[in-house]
């Protein structure tokens, strides 16, 4: 059994002032699939290049309001909704709400 604890800064990502990632994946299972909680701020964003080929990402949004970009296209999203992406090529997360965003992402690596 693997445990994560929340306070343990060993699965603290990424965090600076516009965005704050959490590894809820055991760090052994990378480069096959990764759980991530996500907490963005209003106005930021988060841009990621190319990942490897066949990669999809799947995003929950439990809370704000986010735009996802894909592949050329861009889709709005709010607290509940979710959507699947490539992330094989430039993607982005960004907060057009008004408050803080807090999603779970999954990486799907094939």
């Amino acid at each position: 059994m693997t445990v994560i604890r929340g306070d343990d800064r060993t699965y603290h990502y990424r965090s600076d002032t516009d965005v704050r990632i959490r590894t809820l994946s055991p760090l052994n299972l990378e480069k096959d699939v990764e759980f991530y909680e996500v907490r963005l701020q209003a106005g930021g964003a988060l841009r990621s290049a190319p990942h490897f080929a066949g990669t999809r990402e799947f995003l929950t949004v439990q809370a704000g309001q986010i735009t996802v970009e894909s592949a050329g296209d861009a889709e709005f999203l709010k607290a509940g909704d979710s959507a699947t992406y490539r992330a094989d090529v430039p993607h982005a997360i960004v907060n057009t709400g008004a408050g803080e965003a807090l999603m779970f992402l999954v990486v799907i690596y094939r």
